[in-house]
């Protein structure tokens, strides 16, 4: 079992998770830290932690095997997951962010699953801490779904009735694959948020089994990206752009071809909260027009452009 950590400026999360990795009941087999090459302060925040017991093969002191480091000079999530899965021996990987605390039992209730040959992925819950001083979960019964007319359902992070159950894509901060079924992850994926769902789709396309565990809880401490200026929210309307671009992309990718007109066709119209498309943007216009024909704006250019991606067979991705 392999875990690949990406970290990018944000030394004590990483160090929090790497704890959190080794403490559990059952620790992966190797730890893969896929760091910017020119992220200094985690670099050298690494180096202390291992001068105190820890060891990295790479380009830190080595010693034990089951923990590497991974230098790399390109920006974005898609090519430090790349790095780190290229270098990953486990039969399973995961991919914890690098602000979540695996809990104890995390990793044997991932493993338990694939004791099924027919599953080729596992995740779980991750109960995010915001500031207040304890969670405050919101209940959902559908978790991981996508929908026949294009809404990608999460709730991974939910309260949820009832026990393990198939789901068509997982959470990236609690998920895990059959290392063998894993193609690199798509590089026309421009945004921070459909990796996990455009690898999990692909997946569960091809006829293996996702399972989500509730157990199998991480506890998520969400930190400021560097180079997400927008937070959480998409405030940045750069980001609202890429995140409208890769929801269209993943969605044409992966849906049947009789729902790919219909799934589009709501996405454009409909949108969602933070990719409003005509219906939701008009409505917000209503008391903030400003605001709400900008976000719409930058909404429906990222889906066309996200269409266009698709349409071109990813041709524009692979040049850049």
């Amino acid at each position: 079992m392999t875990a690949v950590v990406p970290s990018y400026g944000r030394p004590d999360s990483l160090l929090r998770c790497l704890k959190g990795l080794l403490a559990g009941e059952r620790a992966p087999e190797e730890i893969v830290v896929v760091l910017r090459d020119n992220d200094t302060a985690s670099l050298e925040a690494l180096e202390r932690w291992t001068a105190n017991g820890a060891r990295v093969q790479g380009s830190a002191p080595t010693g034990d095997p089951g923990l590497k480091l991974v230098l790399v000079s390109e920006s974005g999530q898609v090519a430090a997951l790349n790095a780190g899965l290229a270098v990953a021996t486990g039969d399973v990987v995961t991919f914890p962010d690098d602000d979540c605390v695996p809990r104890p039992d995390w990793l044997g209730r991932l493993i338990a699953h694939y004791a099924d040959p027919r599953v080729g992925g596992v995740g779980g819950r991750d109960v995010v801490h915001e500031a207040t001083p304890e969670p405050v979960p919101a209940a959902a019964r559908a978790v991981g779904r996508l929908t026949w007319y294009g809404r990608v359902v999460g709730n991974h992070h939910c309260e949820t009735p009832g026990g393990p159950r198939p789901v068509d894509h997982l959470k990236g901060v609690n998920m895990s694959f059959r290392r063998t079924l894993l193609p690199p992850f798509d590089p026309c994926i421009r945004g921070p948020h459909y990796n996990d769902t455009d690898v999990s789709l692909g997946l569960s396309r091809h006829g293996w089994k996702l399972i989500y565990d509730p157990e199998a809880k991480v506890d998520h401490y969400p930190a400021p990206r560097l180079d997400n200026p927008g937070g959480r929210d998409l405030q940045d309307l750069r980001l609202t752009y890429l995140d409208a671009h890769d929801w269209m992309y993943v969605v044409l990718k992966h849906q049947p071809w009789f729902l790919r007109p219909v799934s589009a066709f709501y996405i454009m119209l409909v949108g969602s909260r933070l990719r409003p498309g005509l219906l939701l943007g008009l409505a917000r216009a209503l008391r903030r027009p400003k605001e709400a024909f900008a976000a719409l704006s930058a909404s429906l250019r990222g889906a066309l452009a996200g269409m266009w991606t698709w349409a071109s067979g990813g041709r524009r991705c692979k040049a850049r």
